[in-house]
């Protein structure tokens, strides 16, 4: 899909704001060969210069950290297909509307003491989201 520039919306404080609800995507990093993802949950920071997410020892993408490397965090929202009979003018192509963000930035290893912290955080966060459920 290549985003028509009529329904692209360029306010970032919108797109930090999309991002950081859903706090959910696909990481992507490319090294050598085809691209590695892993769906993730991520936290960002208020201003959107920080996404803290965990990767298990045993993924791909971790293995191959050493040092920090560009990556990018594709965050989706609602999509759906739309009909060109809906336009209600003839000869009109039938498209797809979606809502996504992307974030990019460098993606590096964090001490091991940093993790517990991370993981409180983000289950904190998500079972906020439970609520009435008792954490």
């Amino acid at each position: 899909m290549h985003p028509n520039p009529a329904f692209r919306a360029e306010d970032r404080a919108r797109h930090i704001e999309f991002a950081r609800d859903r706090a959910f995507g696909v990481l992507a990093i490319s090294d050598d060969g085809a691209p590695l993802i892993s769906h993730v949950p991520f936290l960002l920071s208020e201003d959107g210069a920080v996404a803290d997410l965990h990767l298990v020892r045993s993924n791909p993408i971790v293995r191959m950290l050493h040092g920090p490397k560009e990556v990018r965090i594709a965050v989706q929202g609602p999509d759906g297909y739309v009909s060109p009979d809906w336009y209600g003018v003839a000869d009109q192509v039938p498209t797809w509307n979606y809502v996504a963000v992307h974030l990019t930035g460098r993606l590096e290893l964090r001490p091991q003491d940093e993790l517990r912290d991370l993981l409180d955080r983000q289950s904190a966060f998500f079972e906020d989201r439970l609520l009435p459920k008792a954490p």
